[in-house]
């Protein structure tokens, strides 16, 4: 019997590049698929794009109030009828037969609790750069590691088909039954290290995870009008978002690292990135973004007192 896939897209002002997305995945070859967009409150025509093009085809749903990641991706969990559940974010095109290349890996391997497919950069300028062949952290200073990041396309070896990893952006596969088991996505995150904590959370209950060559998405990112491309790659081009990366990179060595790790995080790599990325914001003349990245250390910092 063919597993039923329910893809939930979160979206947030994107009607076009959404509506691109729910195209290709609806082109796939796979007969039994669901796909889910849960709108974060868009103030665009979202909602009416997507009816208007979809119809029934595609479950839409709307979260009270703008909620983020986190809380879009648990919304969208909570109607899905699938045996596995798709998170995918909505600057991705998905491939023909990425459904049927992931289902492979899950039946020769009955111990996988996250596959994703490998990530392929096609934003201008950066175009067939492979985003990551697997993600971790380092355990002393919280800085993700990534096996060959921004390697072209081209140089991709034939061998091995897939990486281990401890999580993966972007887009990525559970089995439902996986979700449940580890909670879904921790919604006091709000955006930001949701992901990983959500990754490491099923590595910790005795899961396997790999990023599968095979099956392929091509993300075309997103850069708002107005935005510094130098603060978009380091992830603080908004100021509630570097808030929640300075703190939630402290609350996540809190729930994953040792003691010892922990301290070397809070009291010395939490500090100098402060440092740093402030210095970097105030050189791009946005000094908002380097006052959001302090105060979310600091808060982070003093986190570490309370229970995770």
């Amino acid at each position: 019997m063919t597993a039923r896939i329910s893809v939930i897209i979160p979206t947030f002002n994107r009607a076009e590049m959404v509506c691109r997305c729910v195209r290709s995945v609806l082109d796939t070859n796979w007969p039994s698929l669901e796909v889910i967009v849960v709108d974060d409150c868009s103030p665009d025509d979202t909602a009416a794009k997507i009816k208007e093009e979809f119809g029934e085809t595609v479950k839409y749903i709307r979260n009270e109030k703008n909620s983020f990641q986190a809380v879009s991706r648990n919304n969208g969990a909570k109607i899905a009828t699938g045996d596995f559940l798709f998170f995918l974010d909505d600057d991705n095109i998905v491939d023909k037969d990425i459904f049927r290349e992931i289902s492979k890996a899950f039946e020769v391997n009955t111990k996988l609790g996250l596959v994703a497919p490998m990530a392929i950069h096609m934003r201008p300028g950066k175009e067939n750069i492979i985003w990551s062949l697997g993600s971790d952290f380092n355990r002393w200073t919280s800085q993700p590691k990534d096996h060959c990041p921004n390697l072209p396309i081209a140089e991709l070896p034939e061998s091995p088909k897939s990486y281990p990893t401890s999580y993966y952006p972007n887009g990525f596969i559970v089995p439902r039954k996986v979700f449940d088991a580890v909670g879904g996505f921790d919604e006091k995150y709000v955006q930001i290290f949701e992901e990983s904590d959500f990754g490491w959370k099923i590595c910790e209950a005795g899961y396997e995870e790999i990023v599968l060559t095979t099956a392929r998405t091509e993300h075309h990112g997103f850069l708002e009008p107005g935005c510094v491309p130098e603060l978009r790659q380091l992830g603080i081009e908004k100021p509630y978002r570097t808030y929640c990366f300075a703190r939630n990179r402290l609350r996540f060595a809190r729930k994953h690292f040792s003691l010892p790790q922990i301290v070397s995080v809070a009291l010395v790599f939490a500090p100098l990135s402060a440092v740093y990325y402030g210095l970097v914001a105030i050189k791009n003349k946005r000094p908002d973004i380097a006052w959001s990245y302090l105060k979310g250390t600091v808060v982070g910092i003093l986190k570490l007192l309370l229970p995770a």
